[in-house]
């Protein structure tokens, strides 16, 4: 069930995703979800009532709650990065003047990644309330373990409601999808599947270049568009790398939890342990923010998006070795050998070996995640066209989806005497994908970071031919002085 609601959770954001680009907007996207969470919460409340529980009819009211919670994290998800990203509107290099007379390159890209990281770090804040809602179980009962997290969730409607209007929100305006798809068309048409990735290639979808090869073919895009296609396909390529690193973390399957009933507890719930990756990240975010990142810029060493996400590819893959050994050494010294897991009867029942050594591959797995999903979230921003923002948010969390599904898929084999095996098969893969992804992508870490400023590409009336204008979603008090000459509407032509 686990598995079936991440999945859920995960691969749903891709029809929220393109609703908020062409129907809804991202903040009343957002603002649905919220609502949607909270009938989740108030039936998850409900099920866990001793009455309930104790005559077995808990199972119905709890199963509509969790997959209702997954539509609303579905609605959540794909918009919320996005959203936020919007508020910085330093779209290219400004330079500023302290306080103190200083004069200073503000950076988009560097901004985005301290903001995103900021955010990483508040989603495992929340995260880490497992720990509570652990101990509630156990030594309270399951309606104070629901009951926690929708006492934190009573104020976020008000919270909405305060930031509406001080947000900067865009307006729906249509989906750019399918002129990408009438792009790949004509770069297939033209090409042929030989010339993938070849120089060139989405050159050919271009109206300067048709034109110039004297074609009849009728377009609805400028040459600027192309370009942001090939950039949001190259987005698409780097995420598609992601379930491994997923894997990794936590464990393919329900792979970790079984090891980890094979494992002394010394009375610590075994969910605790999981929770040492959100730890890990709530750790070093700081570290990452205050010290590694600023002290690269300041030696002048560019640490692009492309070489930190190899960097959290190889430490998933150390934390996999990681369970690999951990799983060897529990069937090793069970006493029932490789059926550790499969409720071991005879005593001691587990192996001597302490639960919390877990807490290292969680660990290692977390900080992972700072590597990888930090620039991943700048990425699905900054290489996508205007209008598929939400959409291309979507389809990095679906890569998590994609995960699951083949957790769900291997459920077969995720059981003694496999695990030592399944563990260690995903962590062999993850060293051979991270090679392979960097000599693939390393390229786009000598691009400049760049937001599309394409608001014209449609040359007919569809989509979005202007989603900086006034209106009255995204009237706002308080938006920052202009940074360029060439703004409209107080947002950069790049954005």
């Amino acid at each position: 069930m686990t598995q079936s609601f991440n999945f859920l959770a995960y691969a749903l954001p891709l029809v929220f995703g393109y609703l908020a680009d062409t129907r809804f907007g991202r903040f009343r996207i957002i603002c649905y979800g919220v609502g949607v969470f909270g009938i989740a919460h108030v039936l998850m409340v409900g099920a866990g009532s001793k009455q309930l529980l104790a005559d077995g009819t808990a199972k119905v009211p709890y199963f509509l709650s969790v997959y209702i919670l997954a539509v609303g994290a579905a609605m959540f998800k794909p918009n919320v990065s996005p959203l936020l990203l919007d508020q910085v509107t330093n779209t290219v290099p400004t330079v500023v003047t302290l306080a103190s007379g200083e004069r200073v390159i503000q950076d988009p890209e560097s901004t985005t990644e301290r903001v995103m990281l900021w955010f990483y770090l508040l989603i495992n804040v929340g995260g880490f309330f497992g720990v509570a809602t652990s101990y509630a179980e156990k030594y309270v009962g399951w309606w104070l373990a629901f009951l926690l997290p929708l006492l934190l969730y009573i104020p976020l409607p008000f919270l909405l409601w305060f930031l509406y209007k001080r947000l900067v929100l865009h307006p729906p305006g249509g989906s750019d999808l399918a002129n990408v798809f009438r792009v790949l068309g004509v770069v297939l048409r033209r090409g042929g599947i030989k010339r993938i990735g070849r120089s060139g290639f989405w050159d050919l979808a271009k109206p300067s270049e048709i034109a110039k090869a004297g074609l009849n073919i009728k377009t609805q895009w400028n040459d600027a568009f192309v370009d942001d296609v090939r950039r949001t396909f190259q987005a698409t390529g780097i995420f598609s790398f992601f379930p491994i690193q997923f894997i990794n973390d936590n464990g393919i399957g329900s792979a970790a939890s079984f090891l980890s009933t094979a494992l002394r507890t010394d009375g610590v719930p075994n969910d605790v342990i999981s929770n040492f990756n959100s730890l890990s990240i709530i750790a070093f975010a700081p570290i990452l923010n205050y010290g590694l990142y600023p002290l690269l810029r300041k030696l002048n060493i560019h640490y692009g998006p492309v070489a930190r996400i190899t960097t959290g590819l190889a430490m998933s893959t150390i934390g996999g070795v990681g369970y690999t050994v951990l799983q060897y050494y529990a069937y090793k010294l069970s006493p029932c050998g490789n059926m550790a897991t499969k409720e071991c009867q005879i005593e001691p029942k587990v192996a001597d070996i302490s639960i919390w050594w877990m807490a290292i591959p969680y660990a290692i797995g977390g900080i992972s995640e700072l590597f990888i999903n930090v620039p991943a979230y700048g990425i699905a921003y900054s290489r996508a066209p205007v209008n598929m923002r939400g959409l291309v948010s979507a389809i990095n969390l679906f890569n998590t989806a994609i995960a699951y599904a083949i957790g769900l898929a291997a459920s077969s084999v995720i059981v003694d005497p496999h695990l030592t095996w399944d563990f260690g098969g995903s962590a062999i893969a993850g060293a051979i994908l991270t090679v392979i992804f960097y000599f693939t992508f390393r390229h786009i870490d000598k691009e400049e970071y760049v937001l599309s400023q394409n608001q014209d590409a449609h040359l007919v009336s569809t989509g979005t031919t202007n989603v900086v204008g006034l209106n009255e979603l995204n009237k706002s008090v308080n938006r920052p002085a202009p940074i360029a000459d060439n703004e409209e509407m107080m947002i950069s032509q790049k954005q």
